[in-house]
């Protein structure tokens, strides 16, 4: 217990800087794909806009912010892929049923270091947080709902879950780029259908969802240059 309680003080602020970026640069490598280019900008553009945030809070000496938002968005499935493959020993073969690929054993070792990171931050008492009323909440549930409506519940959680981290940690532009990420792929994905020659053999409610999507990424973009003047 002692151990993860002072894991987080292990690593100099320099190191965990350069942690947090090679994690967001391995992320973002994985998701490097895609039917066409419009299709590859809405699996990576998310991708970077989180990775953005990640780095800036982490930079803003948030680190514990930065590796929960990196927990949450990439890695809890690494989670249950561990727990997968430690579970999938056969006493008959002595073997694991699963596969331990390179990526698995990486994915692995980056969600140990995450849940240690934050578990660290949790037992010294040093997990400080508070959430302000501001436009930023205000747009972040506008947006849940327009989440839950589309993508219902859990669908909801997952995407407003990283700005109302941000906002719990202070930083209301990080929340609006966080915000951002959970839309921006909406425009491309409406290119890579008109390329493949789908765009109008879609619903009412994909227009409609599309066209409010776009909506809040114009608010969101204005948020963001106005945090700038």
């Amino acid at each position: 217990m002692t151990f993860i309680k002072n894991f987080r003080n292990l690593f100099p602020s320099t190191v965990t800087t350069i942690i947090v970026i090679l994690i967001t640069l391995y992320t973002f490598y994985q998701n490097i794909g895609g039917i066409n280019i419009f299709d590859r900008l809405a699996n990576i553009l998310p991708v970077v806009l989180i990775g953005i945030s990640i780095i800036g809070l982490t930079l803003a000496k948030q680190s514990l912010a930065s590796h929960v938002l990196l927990l949450i968005t990439s890695y809890l499935a690494s989670g249950r892929a561990l727990i997968v493959a430690l579970t999938s020993f056969d006493f008959q073969t002595l073997s694991f049923q699963t596969t331990w690929t390179i990526g698995l054993i990486i994915n692995a070792i980056i969600f140990v270091y995450l849940v240690l990171y934050v578990l660290s931050f949790i037992l010294d008492g040093q997990f400080h947080a508070k959430l302000s009323s501001s436009p930023v909440l205000v747009s972040a549930l506008i947006a849940f709902l327009f989440f839950y409506v589309r993508d219902g519940f859990s669908g909801a959680v997952l995407k407003i879950l990283p700005p109302m981290i941000a906002l719990l940690f202070g930083s209301s532009l990080y929340a609006i780029v966080l915000l951002l990420a959970g839309v921006i792929d909406v425009p491309f994905r409406l290119l890579s259908l008109f390329i493949e020659g789908h765009l109008f053999h879609q619903t009412l409610g994909y227009y409609l969802f599309a066209a409010f999507a776009l909506f809040l990424i114009y608010g969101a973009i204005k948020g963001i240059l106005q945090h700038h003047q």
